[in-house]
C-alpha cells in the first residue's frame, strides 16, 4: 500500500474531507506523528509515492454526503513480507533481514514494530471516527506462498481484538498484484489472493485486471493503474456499505477528476477464430486518455450469442453478432455498447508451418492463437507478448523471426538446436547496439525475456540463453524450450514453465482475417466477410446486424 508511482499535477487537489492521520513525522510536507492533514501525496510515508489509498480517498468522498469525512491510517514498507505485521513474527524477520529496504523503513518510521504503530494509530483514529474497514495489498515478497491467508487471517484477527472491533462491522479487502498480461511477475499470487474469501468470509477481492505496469519494474503499478485501483478499493468498500458507485448528487467534481471518471468511447470490435469460445470484454478510454478494463463492472447481453460466464461460442468463418455491454459510470450515466464479433478463419494469420524444415529461409510470425496474443520486439532490446493488433505494427522493432541453424556450432551439444532472429517489418534483420537480435531468455529467477545478442556464450545473460529447442507437435503445434534454462517459453517472462505452450509459427496475411475486395472508389456492392456479393448500397436497410464490407472497407450494420 506505500505506492510506488510519482504522483502528477493532476493529483495535487485533494478534497479536505479526505483526511490522513500520519503514522510517522514528515519532513516535506511538515507532517507530526498522530496527527491528521488532508491527504496530499504522499499519504504513507516520507518514502511513499502515489498509491492506492490516493484515489481511494477521493472516490470515497465524492461518493458519499457532504457531511462524511473519510479518513486513512496507512502503515507500509514497500517490498515487506506479511510477517512483518504479525506481531508473534517481526522481530525473527527483523532480526533474519536487518539490511533489507523494508526493515530499514520499518525502524526508521515506525519504531521497528509496524504493527504496533498501525494499533496505535488505530485507535487515536478512533478518538475521532469509525473503523469501516482494513484495506490490504502485499504479496510479491510472499508470492504464491499457499499459507499466505492463513498468516493474513490471523494479522486480522490480532487487529480486531487488539482494536476492540467486530469483523461483520470492519470487513477486509484484499487486492490482486499486477497480472501477467501487464508484465506482472508476481501473477501467480493472485491464486492464492482468490482463496481469501473462503479463509476470511468477511474478505473481498479487489481485481486488478487491465491495471497496467510502470514498464520498468514486474511489480509496481503505473499512476493510472494506482488510481484505477483505488477507485476499485472504494467501489468494492461502498458496495459492502449498501451505497451506490457513483458520484454524490451534491458533490462538485473537479475537472481533473472528472476526467478520470467519464469515459470517451468504447471498444467495440472483436474478432477470434471461428468455432471458438471468446471471453468477453469492454475497455474504454477516459477523457484523461488513461484505459480501463471494465469487464467486471459490465453486463452483457445479445439475442445473436448464449453468453455463459461472459464467454460466447462463435460459429462458421465470415458470421458475426452482436453483443450488448451495458455500463455504468461514477456520474450515473449509463452507456450501452454494441460490440460486434466476427469469426475470423484466419485472424489476420497466412500460411501455417507444421514442421521445422518447412520454416528454413523463411521469416514466421510466433503466435498463441488459443489466446490471441504473439511475441515481438517492441523497441531496442524489449520483448513483448501482446494481441495481434499491437503486435503487428509496423512501427514495432519487429514481429517476425527466422531460423539460425547451430549445425555448425563449435559446441557440439548444441548442433541440433537453434537461435532465433528478430526481423524488422522491412523483411531484414534486426540489430540492437551493435549485436545481433535474438531471442534470449534470461535465468528463471528474473523477469523477461528480450531480444539482444550472443556475448560469447550463445546468451545475452547467461550460458545458451538464446538457443533454443523447437519441436512440432501434430495437432498442436510448435514448443520452445531454451537450452539455458531447461524451461519452455510462454510470454514475454523468462522460459521457466515446466508445462509447454503450443505456438503456431505462420506467415501474417493482414490483422484483421477480412479478404481484400479490389473496388473503385465509386462501387457501392456491398459484401460479406468471405468476400460473396451480398447487395448494394441501396440494401443496407435490409441487411441483418453484422460486419460487411462496401468499396474495401468494413462497416456495421447495427
Amino acid at each position: 500500500m506505500e505506492g510506488n508511482a510519482q504522483w502528477e499535477s493532476v493529483d495535487n487537489y485533494v478534497d479536505k474531507r479526505f483526511q490522513m492521520l500520519a503514522t510517522t513525522n514528515f519532513s516535506s510536507p511538515k507532517r507530526t506523528l498522530g496527527q491528521w492533514y488532508t491527504a496530499t501525496c504522499p499519504i504513507v510515508s516520507p518514502a511513499g509515492k502515489l498509491g492506492m489509498s490516493d484515489y481511494f480517498g477521493r472516490t470515497m468522498v465524492a461518493a458519499l454526503p457532504s457531511n462524511v469525512r473519510i479518513g486513512v491510517v496507512a502503515v507500509a514498507m514497500g517490498g515487506s513480507p506479511i510477517e512483518m505485521f504479525d506481531k508473534d513474527k517481526y522481530k525473527q524477520k527483523m532480526a533474519e533481514n536487518p539490511s533489507e529496504w523494508w526493515a530499514t523503513l520499518a525502524k526508521n518510521y515506525y519504531g521497528g514494530n509496524p504493527y504496533q504503530r498501525l494499533i496505535d494509530m488505530g485507535k487515536k483514529a478512533m478518538e475521532s471516527g469509525v473503523i469501516k474497514g482494513i484495506l490490504l495489498h502485499q504479496g510479491c515478497s510472499n508470492n504464491g506462498d499457499p499459507n499466505w491467508p492463513n498468516m493474513v487471517k490471523k494479522i486480522y484477527n490480532d487487529m480486531l481484538k487488539d482494536l476492540g472491533l467486530r469483523a461483520a462491522d470492519v470487513p477486509l479487502f484484499v487486492g490482486e498484484t499486477l497480472r501477467e498480461d501487464m508484465g506482472g511477475a508476481c501473477y501467480g499470487h493472485n491464486t492464492v489472493v482468490a482463496r481469501m474469501p473462503s479463509v476470511v468470509p468477511t474478505s473481498h477481492v479487489i481485481h486488478s485486471n487491465g491495471c497496467p505496469g510502470n514498464g520498468s519494474d514486474p511489480w509496481h503499478f503505473n499512476a493510472a493503474g494506482y488510481r484505477t485501483m483505488g477507485k476499485r478499493y472504494a467501489y468494492e468498500t461502498l458496495r459492502v456499505m449498501g451505497c451506490d458507485t457513483k458520484v454524490d448528487g451534491e458533490y462538485q467534481l473537479t475537472t481533473n477528476l472528472k476526467n478520470f471518471f467519464t469515459p470517451k468511447n468504447f471498444d467495440s470490435y472483436i474478432s477470434a477464430k471461428a468455432k471458438s469460445v471468446v471471453p468477453l470484454k469492454l475497455w474504454a478510454t477516459f477523457s484523461d486518455n488513461h484505459r480501463e478494463d471494465l469487464t467486471e463492472e459490465a453486463t452483457f447481453t445479445s439475442t445473436d450469442f448464449t453468453i455463459t460466464n461472459k464467454r460466447v461460442k462463435l460459429g462458421e468463418e465470415g458470421t458475426s453478432g452482436i453483443v450488448t455491454a451495458t455500463y455504468t459510470d461514477f456520474l450515473g450515466t449509463v452507456h450501452n455498447i454494441d460490440i460486434t464479433i466476427e469469426a475470423s478463419g484466419s485472424n489476420g494469420l497466412g500460411q501455417r508451418f507444421s514442421s521445422v524444415a518447412e520454416l528454413e529461409g523463411k521469416a514466421f510470425a510466433i503466435v498463441n492463437e488459443e489466446e490471441s496474443k504473439a511475441l515481438y520486439g517492441s523497441d531496442n532490446q524489449n520483448l513483448a507478448y501482446d494481441v495481434y493488433e499491437k503486435a503487428f505494427l509496423d512501427t514495432n522493432s519487429g514481429y517476425l523471426f527466422k531460423l539460425n541453424s547451430l549445425s555448425s556450432n563449435a559446441d557440439t551439444s548444441i548442433r541440433k538446436y537453434y537461435l532465433l532472429r528478430l526481423i524488422k517489418p522491412d523483411g531484414s534483420e534486426y540489430s540492437i547496439w551493435g549485436s545481433p537480435g535474438y531471442l534470449n531468455s534470461q535465468p528463471v529467477s528474473q523477469w523477461c525475456s528480450f531480444i539482444l545478442g550472443l556475448n560469447n556464450q550463445n546468451g545475452q545473460d547467461m550460458k545458451n540463453g538464446a538457443v533454443w529447442d523447437i519441436q512440432y507437435v501434430e495437432g498442436y503445434g510448435f514448443t520452445l524450450k531454451n537450452i539455458g534454462t531447461g524451461k519452455y517459453l510462454h510470454d514475454a517472462a523468462p522460459a521457466k514453465y515446466d508445462t509447454p505452450t503450443y505456438f503456431t509459427f505462420c506467415t501474417i496475411g493482414g490483422t484483421s482475417g477480412v479478404k481484400t475486395i479490389n473496388s473503385d472508389n465509386n462501387d457501392e456492392t456491398i459484401y460479406n466477410l468471405q468476400g460473396i456479393k451480398i447487395g448494394t448500397r441501396n440494401d443496407i436497410n435490409q441487411l441483418p446486424r453484422g460486419l460487411y464490407l462496401m468499396n474495401g472497407k468494413k462497416f456495421i450494420v447495427k
